[in-house]
């Protein structure tokens, strides 16, 4: 009798260590997926559209810096500089080897803020798509 009883307290102990590890894992997936939803819940929060190709304005274009923006990271001539940015509707922010860019959101124009050689304004290129019949 003496021998079923460890038996049993052994079995009830590993039990609860699943159930315990179950209940961790459920809270850490939960976690997981509320992150999720709050970046999913951010982009959808109608914050201005920045991705495309910006070129500085009021210089002459062959002069003009340029730069995309797109999902995977910001480019520059072509190259991916940085897979990462921070954008929150009003500030983009970003690093392009050492140095930080930062630019404000105005009136669908981004002027750099840093680095700041002189005030630069950079607006969205469109493109011009021939139709064809």
């Amino acid at each position: 009798m003496t021998i079923k009883q460890k038996t049993s307290l052994f079995t009830h102990r590993r039990m609860s260590s699943a159930m315990a590890i179950a209940a961790t894992g459920a809270v850490a997936l939960g976690l997981l997926l509320a992150g999720l939803f709050d970046n999913a819940v951010a982009q959808e929060n109608n914050l201005p559209n920045i991705y495309g190709v910006w070129v500085e304005q009021d210089v002459a274009p062959y002069a003009a810096d340029r730069f995309e923006i797109r999902p995977e990271g910001v480019f520059v001539g072509g190259r991916q500089v940085n897979t990462q940015y921070q954008w929150d509707g009003s500030k983009l922010e970003y690093l392009k080897g050492e140095t930080r860019y930062s630019y404000s959101f105005v009136s669908g124009r981004l002027i750099r803020q840093s680095p700041a050689h002189y005030t630069s304004s950079f607006a969205r290129q469109t493109l011009l798509i021939e139709q064809t019949h």
